[in-house]
């Protein structure tokens, strides 16, 4: 048993105690069930605020549920059939770069979800959904198509890297460090370039002096290609939800607590 398995089973153990501790009033059961009455009207209102976040994220965790399921020789195989290696962009191009971004290549899912939420979300709450896909869309393909050019004239290849043309290459990182890179343009003014200049400077470290691999020179691709993408998706809705609290959208919303008020007096005075 993985340890996916493990977490789903534990979690699901867990819902359903408190459920049924709530159910027959156990002590702790009505609290349990008060605290989720409070806390469901937040998360809905963050779920409907990004939708496509979410079910990408769905998407994700089903994926690496099913390489953490199967044996590594068949792992390997899966994921290097999806992979954006020179091999495969060289026969089927369109399905790999597409089919790449819904593997994250590892069994551990819970950081891969956390930087999601960290970083597609609450863009999406900003940009709507078209306009995060397009984004996200942009780093995946621009970058995978940078660093297939780099491969391919020799920048990342040594004499112990003659099966780099098949070397296993998805993920979520592309595509979400442009996201990270356009949410630099919602910081206030005085913040947005020492944050790019960092963002810059860290990235590129990591290509070229301290890491320097095609993975590492692809997400600085994609940090750029994040700060030059920002004039396509300015416009009249993206200001009116600039006015949306990034990890916050219920205080725009509307959204309040479930804890019943004190009648209001309409009694003039």
């Amino acid at each position: 048993m993985n340890r996916i398995d493990v977490s789903i089973l534990v979690f699901g153990a867990l819902a359903g105690l408190g459920s049924l501790a709530a159910a027959r009033r156990w002590p702790g059961g009505i609290w349990l069930h008060r605290l989720r009455e409070r806390v469901a009207p937040y998360l809905r209102c963050y779920v409907r605020r990004s939708p496509a976040t979410f079910a990408y994220a769905g998407i994700l965790v089903v994926t690496t549920w099913v390489v953490a399921g199967v044996g590594p020789r068949i792992s390997f195989a899966l994921l290097r059939s999806q992979s954006t290696n020179l091999a495969n962009l060289r026969t089927h191009p369109l399905n790999v770069i597409f089919r790449s971004m819904f593997w994250s290549g590892s069994t551990a899912v819970l950081p891969v979800i956390a930087l999601l939420a960290a970083v597609l979300a609450p863009a999406e709450v900003w940009l709507g959904t078209a306009r995060l896909i397009l984004v996200f869309l942009a780093g995946h393909v621009g970058a995978t198509l940078a660093t297939a050019v780099a491969l391919d004239h020799g920048y990342f290849t040594s004499a112990g890297d003659k099966g780099i043309d098949r070397t296993i290459d998805v993920g979520v990182s592309y595509g979400t460090f442009c996201v990270a890179a356009v949410l630099v343009h919602r910081l206030p003014q005085r913040w947005r370039i020492p944050f790019a200049a960092v963002l810059l400077l860290v990235f590129g470290l990591l290509a070229f002096v301290f890491g320097k691999t095609f993975t590492d020179f692809g997400h600085f691709v994609s940090v750029l290609i994040g700060f030059a993408i920002y004039p396509l998706v300015r416009g009249r809705s993206v200001d009116a939800r600039a006015r949306i609290p990034l990890y916050r959208p219920w205080a725009a919303a509307g959204v309040t607590s479930t804890r019943p008020r004190a009648p209001v007096s309409t009694a003039r005075t």
